[in-house]
């Protein structure tokens, strides 16, 4: 796994000619999780979600991170700064502006990364709409796929069988890959309402139908998410040993 360190090399290396002070350097050097905002709708419904995936992605990886909440516009400068940005909502949004979707798809097409998480809980909800208007916008020669379940989200750290949330509507993850790299993921059962603990460490939202097993595989599909963002020269081969087939074998015979 790489170090943080070495991560904020390979960002650098991107081609978004990050110049880092030795300020700045502290700033960047502890993985972030931006909320992007956005017209209209609700760009937060779980407010103490990211907070609490970042918790436990430092308490399980050797990530550091930056627990404090981070808000980012897609026009505001700072989005190049950060490798992996967060979309959350439960209701309709109003359509990004021209210049919104060329900034957003330029972040994407040049090595950021976009989580999509519905928090409805409702199936064909108007934030589902408004999403795939947004994707066909934003990639209109590129439609939202299925993402196999032998996709490296499943395994780039913990070995995952299926897709998880606070509920799970859909038995799959969405995705858009630019040249064999996956840019976004979209998730329709609330990953944010299954992370989300408060201060003093009681969960927020109850678990619909799969109780703690379902909630730890929401956790574990988030960091698995976040890894694979930060490794995108991530090989599948790598994992390809007998022992992780095998266990694949029995999880998929489950």
């Amino acid at each position: 796994m790489r170090s943080i360190g070495s991560i904020i090399i390979w960002w650098m290396g991107i081609g978004f000619g990050l110049l880092l002070t030795s300020e700045a350097w502290a700033d960047y050097s502890k993985m972030t999780l931006p909320i992007l905002k956005y017209q209209g709708g609700n760009y937060n419904p779980r407010p103490e979600a990211v907070r609490s995936l970042l918790a436990q992605l430092a308490s399980r990886t050797s990530i550091e991170v930056n627990r404090e909440p981070v808000e980012v516009a897609v026009t505001d400068p700072k989005l190049y700064s950060y490798p992996f940005i967060y979309m959350a909502g439960d209701a309709a949004f109003k359509p990004f502006a021209e210049e919104e979707l060329r900034i957003l798809r330029h972040y994407l097409s040049y090595g950021g990364f976009l989580l999509i998480d519905d928090n409805s809980s409702k199936a064909n909800s108007e934030f589902d709409t408004s999403v795939r208007k947004l994707i066909a916008q934003l990639f209109a020669k590129i439609p939202l796929q299925k993402i196999s379940r032998d996709h490296s989200i499943y395994r780039s750290f913990y070995l995952i069988n299926k897709p998880q949330g606070r509920i799970v509507l859909n038995p799959f993850l969405e995705g858009i890959a630019i040249k064999g790299r996956t840019v976004l993921v979209y998730s329709g059962n609330d990953l944010g309402g299954a992370w989300a603990r408060d201060k003093l460490g009681h969960w927020n939202y109850d678990i619909i139908a799969g109780g703690d097993q379902q909630r730890q595989g929401s956790i574990r599909l988030g960091i698995n998410i976040i890894m694979y963002s930060l490794t995108l020269d991530y090989k599948k081969d790598m994992v390809h040993l007998p022992i992780i087939l095998e266990r694949l074998r029995r999880y998929h015979s489950k």
